[in-house]
C-alpha cells in the first residue's frame, strides 16, 4: 500500500514551524509508540490478522521521515487514519475493477459512482473529524514551544524574537484553519470527496483504455492467425 494513502492529500497537514536542533529519523520502536498512544487497535488488530500485519509492516519499514514536531503530527495523522487508508484503498480497487468491467461491456456505471460517492462520503467524514483533532494537538504543541521559547535564557534576543513571531503566526494559521473546518464541515468533506473521485475516475479512464486497446491487439492477432491457418480454395 503506497504511503501517500496514508497521508490522505486532500487534507494535508499545514506545515509547523518549531524550534528545533540537530534531527534524526524516527526509530521503528518510537513509530510503534505513536501508534500504541493514539491508536491501539491498530497493534490489536494487527496481532490477530497476517494480512493486516503485512500492511502495518510494510508502512514501518517505508518510514523514514525524521523526528520533528512536524513529523511527528503527521505520523499522528497516519496512526489516526490507519483504518480509513485501508478501508480507502479497499473501495478504490472495488470501484476501480466494478467500473471498468461495466463500461468495458457497454453498461452503465452510474450506480457504481453513486455508490463510491457515499462511501467516500463516510470515510472522508472520518478523516475530517481526526483532522481536526490533529489541528487542536498541533495548537496545543505551537502553545507549549511558544512558551518554552520565551522561558529560554539560553537564546539571544535576535533568536528569541524570530522564533517567537514564527510561532505566533504558526498559531494564528492553526486557529484559522480549526475556525474553517469547524465551520465548514460539510464543504471540506464534498471537496476531498469530489477531488478524489475525479483522481480515482481518472484512473478508471486509463484502466479502460488499457483494456479496450488488449482487446483490440488480441481481436487482431486471432483474425491474423485464422487467416494464416486458412485452406487456400481448390481450382
Amino acid at each position: 500500500m503506497r504511503r501517500s494513502l496514508f497521508i490522505l492529500a486532500a487534507l494535508a497537514l499545514t506545515p509547523a514551524v518549531y524550534a528545533q536542533g540537530d534531527v534524526t529519523p524516527f526509530t521503528r520502536e518510537q513509530v510503534l509508540e505513536i501508534f500504541s498512544q493514539y491508536n491501539p487497535s491498530v497493534l490489536e488488530q494487527a496481532s490477530q490478522n497476517d494480512d493486516y500485519n503485512t500492511v502495518l509492516d510494510s508502512f514501518l519499514d517505508a518510514y523514514e521521515a525524521s523526528n520533528t514536531p512536524m513529523a511527528r503530527a503527521e505520523l499522528i495523522a497516519v496512526a489516526r487514519n490507519f483504518d480509513n487508508s485501508i478501508r480507502l484503498q479497499v473501495l478504490t480497487d472495488a470501484y476501480l475493477q466494478t467500473s471498468s468491467a461495466v463500461s468495458l461491456m457497454g453498461g452503465d456505471a452510474s450506480s457504481a459512482d453513486r455508490l463510491f460517492r457515499e462511501e467516500l462520503t463516510d470515510v472522508f467524514s472520518r478523516v475530517w473529524a481526526v483532522t481536526v483533532q490533529l489541528r487542536q494537538y498541533q495548537l496545543a504543541e505551537a502553545k507549549r514551544a511558544l512558551k518554552n521559547v520565551r522561558a529560554d535564557k539560553t537564546l539571544s534576543q535576535e533568536a528569541r524574537n524570530a522564533q517567537i513571531a514564527a510561532l505566533k503566526s504558526e498559531i494564528r494559521a492553526l486557529k484559522a484553519e480549526l475556525k474553517s473546518l469547524q465551520a465548514n464541515r460539510g464543504e471540506s468533506v464534498l471537496s476531498a470527496v469530489d477531488a478524489y473521485v475525479l483522481q480515482t475516475q481518472q484512473a478508471s479512464d486509463g484502466l479502460l483504455q488499457a483494456a479496450r486497446q488488449s482487446a483490440a491487439a488480441s481481436e487482431t492477432e486471432n483474425l491474423q492467425i485464422k487467416s494464416n491457418n486458412k485452406k487456400p480454395v481448390a481450382k
